[in-house]
């Protein structure tokens, strides 16, 4: 290998080696079914749905409580659609946050204020939607936010 050859791979490598040291991390897109995590509810009388000023507020039955804002808008499609989304539990969501930990223990810091954090966030990891069947022909998918996770209410 010529020399001018190990010398533009070594600049090269020196440019860009701040840039590969931080780790970032790409957001998993999840689908979350509305009807299914609320059909077998434990709780009586439990609201799991109400209309908020600025959007609507979904109760997954005490598993977790998703925002959709107003502003964001909303898919309404052909329930013969609906098998092209793969849901998953909140028992999965779980799973993935915990193998996110493991992944990225000490590895994945970020500032907030003075200190040195994880995030673990799913606001942070997840692009999430939440889909509702609101009738035999039709449902609606939601881009919703996970309530108390680092966002604006």
């Amino acid at each position: 290998m010529p020399i001018k050859s190990i010398f533009f791979l070594l600049i090269a490598f020196f440019i860009t080696k701040p840039f590969l040291a931080q780790t970032t991390y790409q957001k998993d897109t999840i689908y979350l079914n509305f009807n299914e995590m609320v059909k077998d509810c434990p709780y009586d009388g439990i609201k799991v749905k109400w209309v908020k000023k600025r959007g609507i507020q979904f109760n997954l039955c005490g598993k977790a409580v998703l925002y959709h804002p107003d502003n964001i808008g909303v898919d309404t499609m052909k329930i013969k659609n609906l098998n092209i989304f793969c849901t998953i539990t909140m028992k999965e969501v779980e799973q993935k946050v915990q193998h996110f930990r493991e992944m990225t223990y000490k590895k994945w810091p970020r500032h907030k204020g003075d200190k040195l954090y994880q995030a673990y966030d799913k606001n942070d990891l997840f692009v999430t939607y939440l889909i509702e069947v609101i009738n035999a022909k039709q449902f609606v998918i939601y881009p919703v936010k996970w309530r108390n996770q680092n966002i604006i209410k």
